[in-house]
């Protein structure tokens, strides 16, 4: 019999912990059986298309870039954080449970028990701002959340168009270094005639052949350069292609200034903004822990004494207040520590404003020096191809050595080489010009502010 009564408080202690488990838990549990399993060691996938456009291409990249992932991730973890902080405002309960020997002493006697079992309910009425400003606070976090993933769709858009640009250099360079190997091959043609009529010496048709054998090492290198650009388009968009379309014109109608940068349209200056806003939510609540918290409490408890007449309830209606006197000083501490990191994101306020002017003035002067020297790489090219035919026609003549034609073809190439290089040259300013101002992914018609949360453009 003694067992008996033993055995039923810790039974209710049992099943009030069980309960307490299963209800605290449940969604947890839940959510780990809905997580799919992650295979870590399976490689990024690729595959082949037969055209590539720009928007395309960053589109891609955003869906596997794991950076943007990550910065997706962090909205959600903001999320979770910002209910977490409202939840301080709903009621509060508790379930509780104890086992063992227990004792109250009160004037008119004693009263023990063997175990307990109850619910707690507690109603936060006021805390001077405390609560308050961890909502801000989260909110504030969530806001630099969601501009930091904006900002990070801009740095991938970036890297992913200038790898897409550096395919596109390497491929007009190919096709240059092609033209010149056929312009030579005439030369050399020419030279043959000549040699074989014994108007000239076969050295000349060999110093031909040495050139073009110099011209096609040339294009080999250039290919090699192409490939390894076109492998790391291939690694940030996981896709092969060799036709990429030209770049859309509306690029180079950048409407943003370099006297008029609207900064506080920058999501890099608004994340970090967000980040000082919520430091200084941060100190208010510091300052707010010297102020009492004041809430209702409730409760019920059942106090069982071997299921005898001991047995007992305790309920419980409080209107409770927790007012700090003294702390050591911890309160001030907070505060200071507050206040500097306010400080701190106020100062990668100002950071964010100086690189965003810093990157956007070197790719301006390095755009308008691209453009001057495209101009002058055109005006070079057009007169070193009326020299060559020039030469051509004072060659057969017998006015002009061969190493007068050979050395106007090395001048076109330069020249077109030149003009190419200045061409993408200026394409890469100009990308680099709209990510510091931060109109790149807008101007490919990419809106990232009509994005809620963590969704990302789809394909």
């Amino acid at each position: 019999m003694k067992n008996k009564k033993v055995i039923r408080p810790v039974a209710v202690i049992l099943g009030t912990l069980c309960l307490t488990g299963l209800t605290g838990n449940f969604n947890v549990v839940v959510a780990a059986v809905k997580q799919p399993e992650f295979n870590w060691q399976a490689a990024p996938t690729e595959e082949m298309r037969a055209s590539l456009t720009l928007r395309d291409a960053i589109l891609r990249a955003f869906a596997r870039n794991p950076q943007i992932a990550e910065a997706a991730a962090q909205i959600r973890v903001g999320g979770g954080n910002l209910d977490a902080a409202k939840s301080a405002w709903y009621p509060q309960v508790s379930l509780q449970g104890a086992g063992g020997k227990s004792r109250q002493t009160y004037a008119s006697g004693d009263q023990s028990s063997n175990g307990s079992a109850g619910i707690q309910l507690s109603q936060l009425l006021w805390d001077f701002g405390k609560t308050n400003g961890s909502i801000s606070e989260q909110e504030y976090l969530s806001d630099s959340y969601r501009f930091s993933l904006y900002s990070t769709m801009t740095d991938v858009a970036l890297s992913t168009m200038q790898a897409y640009l550096s395919v596109k250099r390497y491929q007009a360079l190919v096709l240059a270094s092609q033209d010149n190997i056929e312009s030579l091959t005439r030369v050399r043609d020419t030279a043959k005639l000549r040699a074989d009529a014994g108007l000239s010496s076969q050295s000349d048709v060999l110093q031909a052949e040495t050139r073009i054998a110099g011209m096609r090492a040339t294009v080999e290198q250039y290919r090699a350069q192409a490939r390894s650009s076109q492998a790391q388009l291939t690694v940030l968009t996981g896709v092969v292609s060799n036709d990429l379309p030209d770049l859309p014109e509306s690029l180079l109608n950048q409407k943003v200034t370099l006297d008029k940068i609207p900064y506080e349209n920058s999501t890099l200056v608004r994340a970090a903004q967000a980040k000082q806003q919520a430091a200084i939510e941060q100190v208010n609540q510091a300052e707010a822990q010297h102020w009492p918290t004041v809430k209702v409490q409730a409760g019920r408890t059942r106090y069982d004494n071997n299921g005898g007449s001991g047995s007992y309830w305790d309920d419980q209606l409080q209107l409770a207040v927790d007012a700090p006197v003294y702390q050591g000083g911890a309160v001030s501490a907070k505060v200071r520590a507050a206040e500097g990191q306010r400080q701190a994101a106020q100062a990668d306020v100002e950071k964010a404003k100086l690189d965003i002017n810093q990157k956007a003035s070197t790719a301006y002067a390095d755009m308008i020096g691209g453009q001057q020297r495209q101009v002058a790489g055109e005006e070079q090219y057009s007169s070193a191809t009326h020299t060559r035919s020039v030469y051509q026609d004072e060659y057969k003549l017998s006015k002009r050595s061969l190493n007068d034609l050979l050395s106007v073809e090395q001048d076109v190439f330069q020249a077109d080489t030149m003009r190419i290089g200045a061409l993408y040259d200026g394409w890469d300013a100009t990308v680099r010009y709209a990510a510091a101002v931060d109109n790149l992914v807008d101007m490919l018609g990419i809106d990232r502010q009509k994005q809620s949360g963590d969704t990302l453009p789809a394909l």
